[in-house]
């Protein structure tokens, strides 16, 4: 009983100070403590907008400048721009194609800042003295091709002191391939490396677009992301009915008959690829899920296409479901390098093997969140294992690259140092 009282007493105390706190002697409204209540209710209300924002921020989208330049609106043709487009329905090849962006470059007022190719130069000597003189000052490509498509086409890019490598992609393709054309995006190389390639890449079957990444956002051109890679590919499909994107250092073994096979199953699913035995949530920053409104542990089965070697179609289907938010996520900075993301340091022993691994994949990991959300996590419908029959493509490093190049400088006959074989 006497406890009962304790308690009664106690409660009333505490209900005593808190009408003593909130009503001074005189009965008015105690400022500070109001000032203390309208203080937190702000700040939970900011709490809640920045957390909305926060949320809304990891939407996707394209600014309409990067959508015309990609080519998914319109180009901004003028009058005269109009009056360049081919009005045959023949196929151009890849040496027209690069005459008709060095006229509609020089229409916009950029003819001083456009390169020569030499594969569609008549004087070698002229086109040198004219990239010497325009050294500093040339301006690179980025207006949206929109001439008449090739039927294929395959595409490349090269970087500083990758020239090595480019220049036998195209003598391996060249020798295997002859018929098919070959695209290389120069991506900036050095005026000497730019005449050593044009030098090699030097018909009709075979140019060197430079194209202008400076357009866009200046993270795009960072190597360790290749976010430039889907820029590549999405122009490409503006120039081909579709494409074989592959890195300067692969190789083709095999013919026509391989290629044909491989070119009609891209044409059914609209892209191809070789997958590994690494699950994309082991290369793939958790961060980056977030984006696409997706759950890494969807894609712990889920085997990861690398970038070595893809062909895609140009269809809208493409376009809409595979390319549009690929590029989306190339050109938000949060998406293609979260905080905490880096390129080396895999820890692929780790168990499950399924976890995040610490090494993001950049633009392939976005490529595979893409692919796997629009085929519901099937990748057979997309890509073959790396160690199928059907993979007709090898590796050769920068390094062999450059030795083979310079013993075929010296006149070599030594041809054991070169990897190539039919098998």
């Amino acid at each position: 009983m006497r406890t009962k009282h304790l308690i009664l007493i106690l409660i009333g105390v505490i209900i005593a100070t808190l009408v003593f706190i909130v009503f001074g002697p005189a009965g008015e409204p105690n400022d500070s403590f109001k000032h203390i209540v309208v203080q937190t209710h702000q700040q939970f209300k900011e709490f809640q907008e920045n957390l909305r924002v926060g949320l809304e921020r990891k939407k996707l989208e394209l600014e309409p400048k990067y959508l015309v330049l990609l080519g998914f609106t319109s180009p901004l043709n003028t009058k005269d721009d109009a009056s360049q487009q081919p009005q045959t329905d023949t196929p151009v090849t890849a040496q027209r194609a690069a005459q008709e962006i060095g006229e509609l470059q020089r229409q916009l007022g950029t003819r001083d800042g456009t390169r020569q190719m030499s594969a569609v130069a008549s004087h070698p000597q002229g086109q040198e003295q004219q990239q010497q003189q325009q050294k500093s000052q040339r301006k690179r490509i980025t207006t949206p091709y929109n001439g008449t498509k090739a039927n294929f086409t395959i595409v490349t890019y090269v970087q500083e002191g990758q020239v090595s490598s480019a220049i036998l992609l195209a003598q391996n393709i060249a020798a295997k391939l002859p018929s098919e054309y070959l695209l290389i995006y120069d991506l900036g190389v050095s005026e000497e490396q730019l005449r050593s390639l044009n030098a090699y890449c030097n018909n009709s079957r075979c140019a060197v677009i430079t194209y202008d990444l400076t357009e866009f956002p200046s993270f795009v051109n960072d190597q360790r992301t290749h976010a430039y890679r889907p820029i590549v590919i999405k122009d490409a499909l503006m120039r081909a009915k579709s494409v074989l994107f592959t890195e300067n250092n692969m190789r083709i073994r095999g013919g026509y008959r391989e290629l044909q096979d491989l070119q009609s199953r891209a044409l059914v699913a609209g892209v191809l690829g070789w997958n590994t035995p690494t699950a994309v949530s082991s290369r793939t920053h958790p961060k980056m899920f977030d984006y696409f409104e997706s759950d890494a542990e969807d894609f712990i089965f889920l085997r990861m296409v690398d970038l070595d070697a893809v062909f895609f179609a140009d269809t809208l289907f493409v376009t809409d479901k595979i390319m549009l938010p690929w590029l989306k996520c190339a050109l938000t900075m949060e998406c293609i390098d979260p905080i905490g993301a880096q390129s080396n340091g895999c820890k692929f022993n780790k168990k499950p093997l399924y976890r995040y691994s610490g090494c993001h994949g950049y633009d392939a990991s976005a490529f595979n969140i893409v692919l796997g959300l629009t085929w519901h996590l099937d990748d057979t419908k997309y890509s073959l294992p790396s160690d199928a029959r059907e993979n007709m493509f090898y590796k050769e490093t920068l390094e062999q690259a450059t030795k083979i190049l310079e013993s075929r400088r010296r006149n070599s006959s030594d041809t054991s140092d070169h990897p190539f074989t039919e098998d």
